[in-house]
């Protein structure tokens, strides 16, 4: 697995809380067996910086996805005054006892 954060700050509350809303409204699609997302959790740190974690089944999920869509969107957040930062590689996953770990497919 893979494992991907990405950090932006923003100029304020409302550019980061519509970037999450867009992110969310566009990334749906990629919840799927062919698109190989696994989890994606969104760490508010202040009113302008969210940080996000993306698991991926693969890195060959997370390239495709990045060609076909996710670096237009960080250009894009970076031409309208945001600072992207982003940190990956390889994930090793623990869950809780509280998960119904039968649930999941872990390779």
């Amino acid at each position: 697995m893979i494992g991907v954060t990405v950090t932006v700050k923003l100029q304020n509350k409302l550019a980061k809380d519509s970037i999450i809303m867009s992110l969310k409204n566009v990334s749906q699609h990629l919840f799927t067996e062919e698109r190989g997302l696994l989890l994606r959790c969104f760490t508010n740190v202040s009113d302008t910086q969210v940080d996000m974690f993306h698991l991926w089944k693969d890195k060959s999920y997370q390239l495709q996805t990045r060609k076909e869509f996710s670096t237009k969107f960080w250009e894009d957040i970076k031409e309208m005054g945001g600072v992207v930062s982003l940190t990956e590689g390889e994930c090793e996953v623990e869950m809780s006892s509280f998960i119904n770990s039968s649930l999941v497919k872990i390779k």
